[in-house]
């Protein structure tokens, strides 16, 4: 992918800290005995199909006996993924039950059905919103901007954003950036489709395309926090760390509880020698649940060392450590806990 390929070329400076974007596993299927691997693909939605869930919902698979076989969070995009086992050889296929909950939801339970023959299973599922008050999810939805675009989009736009959405799916960036274009020309209001059709140029390597696609999801939606991030990308990707850390504010006054937006709007400030606010996102992301992006305990020990705390920045090294001891910062953490005089954790 060029755009992500870009970004990891002009990152390796720091030891490239985070990824950017989760893999896309391979939809393969292994045959053992009467079992079949079959992709399950879970898209969660709030309160209707405008409006796809953030990250940290849980979604688990149970067997027929209510046992949990599978279990992970949905991303930005309200999507998770699993690998499930089923009966290959069974004239009916297999049924699963999928379990949904989370902050602000009402907990769900779906059944779903796997026929033999399938190697991938798209299930698109419709939460609800509770009435306690509690924010939705990590990512909440902005109320305003849902009642004036989202709901308002028509059919045929939706099932062109959909089609764009599963075409993401499988990284086939043009049929993706042509289901989306034809969304938005249905509905020029629909935000969601101009940031997926910024997400399928960005990756096939038009960084000015895809800019003026984000802006314009920002310019309809200005409290759109994935189309915020999305920009700020790029930023990163050309070292415009004032304008990555303005725009990775802007989508925390939306979305504050958004684990990459604050390590990277982390990275962003301690490029920029503001310090304490480069502990505090660090410390914040590390609150709460931050796969993958336990290189934020080294840029939270780079600003505390520029602060002249190196007992507080050891604690950060070894923090990184327990957190990813073979990860591409652990020489770093490492070289740097001696450097200061203490031991490395066991």
């Amino acid at each position: 992918m060029k755009f992500l390929n870009l970004i990891s070329a002009r990152l390796c400076g720091f030891a490239c800290l985070f990824t950017l974007f989760a893999a896309f596993p391979a939809a393969n299927r292994v045959h053992s005995n009467q079992v079949s691997s079959v992709q399950l693909v879970v898209r969660v939605y709030i309160d209707g199909y405008q409006n796809p869930a953030g990250a940290n919902l849980s979604v688990q698979v149970l067997d027929d006996f209510g046992s949990i076989e599978k279990e992970s969070h949905t991303d930005n995009g309200g999507m998770v993924q699993f690998q499930v086992l089923v009966d290959a050889k069974g004239i009916s296929g297999s049924v699963k039950q999928l379990r949904i909950y989370g902050p602000g939801v009402k907990e769900l339970t779906e059944t779903v059905e796997i026929a033999p023959v399938e190697v991938r299973k798209t299930v698109n599922i419709v939460v609800h919103s509770n009435s306690s008050g509690s924010p939705v999810s990590s990512n909440p939805p902005d109320t305003h901007s849902i009642a004036a675009n989202r709901l308002k989009v028509p059919n045929k736009a939706e099932k062109e954003f959909q089609k764009g959405k599963e075409a993401e799916e499988q990284k086939n960036w043009p049929e993706a950036k042509k289901h989306f274009e034809a969304a938005v020309a249905i509905y020029p209001e629909y935000d969601l489709a101009y940031n997926g059709l910024g997400q399928a140029l960005a990756s096939s390597g038009d960084a000015v395309a895809a800019r003026a696609a984000f802006e314009k999801a920002i310019q309809i939606n200005d409290s759109f926090g994935a189309a915020f991030r999305n920009l700020a990308r790029l930023s990163l990707s050309e070292h415009k760390f004032d304008e990555m850390d303005n725009l990775l504010t802007r989508s925390l006054s939306v979305e504050p509880l958004n684990a990459w937006a604050l390590a990277y709007a982390a990275y962003a400030e301690l490029q920029l020698h503001k310090f304490d606010d480069a502990i505090a996102h660090a410390r914040k992301a590390h609150s709460m649940k931050h796969d993958g992006l336990a290189s934020v305990h080294i840029v939270a020990a780079r600003a505390l060392e520029e602060k002249q705390q190196p007992s507080e920045a050891l604690e950060e090294y070894r923090t990184y450590l327990q957190e990813d001891a073979n990860g591409r910062d652990a020489e770093r953490a490492r070289n740097a806990i001696t450097r200061l005089g203490g031991s490395t954790p066991n």
